[in-house]
C-alpha cells in the first residue's frame, strides 16, 4: 500500500487534470480528496479507510489549508465512514444511517406513468398517508433497517422534501435530496404518454467540519447506472466544482458556471484561508443552481405544450375525440411543482439552519468568532453572505415562480373545461337546429301528406273527376301555401308562443279568482239551507 502523499497528485497539471476529469466520472470510483490553497492543489482517488485515517492524522500545510473528502455509495465503503464518523464523533444513529443500503432502483420504471388511472396503493406505514407515525429507537440503530418502508432511504423516496440537521460537537450535517437531470429515454417505448419531470433523486449529506477547513460530502448509491452519460449527469454540480478546483477547469469554465474556491482565497496563506476555503466549498456543493434553473426551465416547457394543446382543441371539429391526455397531463404537473415547491421551501429552511439565529447579522462587525455556533463549526463571513443571497433567490425568484406555475396550471385547467363546455353549448346549439329543422320539414309536408291521402280516398263519386294535373297543381299550391307559413310563423313563432302564454295565465288567474270569490257564497246558501 502506497503512502498517502504518494496517492497524491497536482491537480494543477495539465495531465493529472484530464485523467482526474476521466476517473471522476466513471461509476468505479467510489471517492476522492483534494487538498488545496490559492496557488497548490493536489488530489487522490479511492482512498480505502487505512489512507484515511493516515490523512486525518496528517498535518496540514499552509499552502493546502482546505481538505475536500468527497464519498460516493458510502453502504459500499463503510470502514471509512467509520474512521471520518470515529474521528469527528458523528453520532452512531447518523452512522448507521449513512452506512444504510438503499434499496435497489428502476429510475425509468419510475418515471414511467400509466395512461389510465389505477388506484394507487400505499404499503403499511407510508409517511405520506400518515397511517402510522414512524418510530426509529434512538439506541442500538443496525447497520441496515430492516423494515423497508422505514427505511431512511424509503422514507427520502416518498418524502422528496424530506431533510436531516445534525449538529455534534465537532460538525454541522445536513442532509437532503438533490434532483438530478435523468438521461432521455433510449426508445419510444420507454417515453410516457403523461411527460413527467425529468429529474432523479438521490440523497446527500453535507458536512462542515470544525477543524475549520475540512468538508466532508456523501452521496447515495444510485444502483447500477447506465453509461458515463449518465453517471455525468447524476454526479453534475460535485463535478463542476471539482474541476474548477484546477486552475485548467476554472480557466475552461463557462461564466455564468463559474464557481470560485480557490480564486476566492487570500493571496497570503493564513490561518483563516482554510476557514474561508472550506466554508465557500460548502456553500457551491449546497447551491446545485443547475437542476433549479433545469426545473425552471422544464416547467415551463411542459406549460407551453399544454397550453398550444388546449387551445389547439379550439380549431378541433366537435365530433373529434378530444385529447384525454391533457387531463392527467395537467394531474402530473401540478404534482410535479407542488413537490418541487416543498422541496425549495426545505432548502430555505437549511438556509436558515445554516445561517443560525438572525441576529447573527453579517453586517454588524462580524469575525469568525462571531460566526462560530455552540458546537465550534466556522462559516465564513463570505460564505454566509452568499448563503443569504441564496436565501433571497429562492424566496423572491424560485418559490414565486412556482407560486406563478400553480396559478397558471389552475388557469390552464379553467381555460380547458370551459373550451369544452363551450364546445358541448355549439354542438347542443347544432342539434336544436337540425331537431327544428327536420320539425319543420314534417310541418311542411304534412299539408301535401293530407292532401295526398284525400286524392286516394277511393270514393265513386270523385272517381275519374281529378287528373294527374290537378293533383299536381294542389300539390304546388299546398306546398307554397306551407313553406311561405312556416317562413312567418317561424319569424313570430317566439311571440305567439310568450302571447299565448300570457293568455292562458291571465285565464287562469280569473278562473281560480271566480273559483275563489264564489266558493263563500256557496257555503252560505248551505248554511241556510
Amino acid at each position: 500500500m502506497a503512502p498517502v502523499p504518494h496517492r497524491f497528485r497536482n491537480f494543477d497539471d495539465q495531465a493529472v487534470f484530464e485523467d482526474s476529469q476521466e476517473r471522476a466520472t466513471k461509476e468505479t470510483t467510489r471517492n476522492f480528496v483534494v487538498e488545496f490553497g490559492k496557488n497548490e492543489a493536489q488530489v487522490a482517488f479511492d482512498l480505502d479507510a487505512n489512507h484515511i485515517a493516515d490523512l486525518l492524522k496528517t498535518e496540514r500545510s499552509l499552502e493546502r489549508p482546505v481538505r475536500w473528502i468527497n464519498i460516493w455509495a458510502p453502504n459500499q465503503q463503510v470502514d471509512t465512514v467509520e474512521v471520518l464518523g470515529f474521528h469527528y464523533k458523528f453520532s452512531p444513529r447518523l452512522q448507521a444511517i449513512i452506512r444504510t443500503v438503499p434499496e435497489p432502483s428502476h429510475p425509468a420504471k419510475d418515471l414511467k406513468v400509466e395512461h389510465r388511472f389505477r388506484a394507487k396503493t400505499f404499503p403499511k406505514n407510508d409517511p405520506e398517508v400518515a397511517e402510522k407515525s414512524i418510530d426509529l429507537p434512538t439506541t442500538a440503530i443496525p447497520t441496515r433497517i430492516r423494515s423497508v418502508n422505514t427505511s431512511h432511504y424509503e422514507i427520502a423516496r416518498q418524502m422528496v422534501s424530506y431533510q436531516s440537521v445534525d449538529v455534534g460537537a465537532h460538525f454541522l450535517c445536513i442532509g437532503a435530496n438533490w434532483m438530478h437531470q435523468a438521461p432521455k429515454p433510449k426508445s419510444k417505448d420507454d417515453e410516457s404518454i403523461v411527460p413527467v419531470d425529468a429529474h432523479r433523486r438521490l440523497w446527500s449529506w453535507l458536512i462542515l467540519c470544525d477543524d475549520r477547513d475540512t468538508v466532508i460530502s456523501f452521496h447515495e448509491d444510485p444502483g447500477v447506472v447506465g453509461d458515463v452519460t449518465e453517471t455525468h449527469l447524476l454526479r453534475g454540480n460535485v463535478l463542476s466544482v471539482f474541476c474548477q478546483l484546477s486552475q485548467h477547469g476554472h480557466e475552461g469554465a463557462d461564466p455564468v458556471s463559474m464557481q470560485s474556491v480557490r480564486q476566492a482565497l487570500p493571496e497570503s496563506a493564513s490561518y483563516n484561508a482554510g476557514i474561508e476555503g472550506a466554508s465557500n466549498l460548502f456553500y457551491y456543493l449546497f447551491d446545485d443552481w443547475r437542476a433549479v434553473y433545469a426545473s425552471l426551465s422544464r416547467f415551463h416547457k411542459r406549460l407551453e405544450a399544454l397550453q398550444t394543446s388546449i387551445f389547439g382543441n379550439l380549431t378541433k371539429k366537435s365530433n373529434s375525440t378530444p385529447d384525454m391526455s391533457i387531463i392527467p397531463s395537467l394531474h402530473m404537473l401540478g404534482r410535479d411543482i407542488r413537490v418541487r415547491q416543498h422541496l425549495y421551501e426545505g432548502y430555505f429552511n437549511l438556509i436558515q439552519r445554516i445561517l443560525g439565529p438572525s441576529d447573527k447579522s453579517v453586517h454588524e462587525s462580524v469575525t469568525y468568532s462571531a460566526m462560530q455556533g455552540h458546537n465550534g463549526v466556522v462559516v465564513a463571513p463570505s460564505a454566509h453572505q452568499r448563503f443569504e443571497r441564496l436565501g433571497d433567490r429562492l424566496q423572491l425568484l424560485i418559490l414565486s415562480e412556482m407560486r406563478e406555475f400553480l396559478v397558471e396550471k389552475d388557469a390552464l385547467i379553467s381555460t380547458y373545461f370551459n373550451i369544452n363546455a363551450q364546445k358541448d353549448s355549439e354542438a347542443t346549439a347544432r342539434l336544436t337546429r337540425s331537431a327544428t329543422l327536420l320539425a319543420k320539414l314534417s310541418v311542411l309536408f304534412l299539408p301535401v301528406s293530407l292532401m295526398t291521402g284525400y286524392f286516394s280516398v277511393q270514393i265513386n263519386d270523385l272517381a275519374g273527376v281529378y287528373t294527374a294535373r290537378d293533383y299536381w297543381s294542389a300539390f304546388a299550391v299546398i306546398m307554397s301555401i306551407s313553406f311561405i307559413s312556416i317562413f312567418l310563423l317561424s319569424k313570430s313563432l317566439m311571440w305567439i308562443t310568450e302571447t299565448l302564454e300570457a293568455w292562458v295565465k291571465s285565464t287562469t288567474k280569473y278562473c281560480k279568482k271566480a273559483v275563489i270569490g264564489r266558493r263563500p257564497e256557496i257555503d252560505v246558501e248551505e248554511e241556510d239551507e
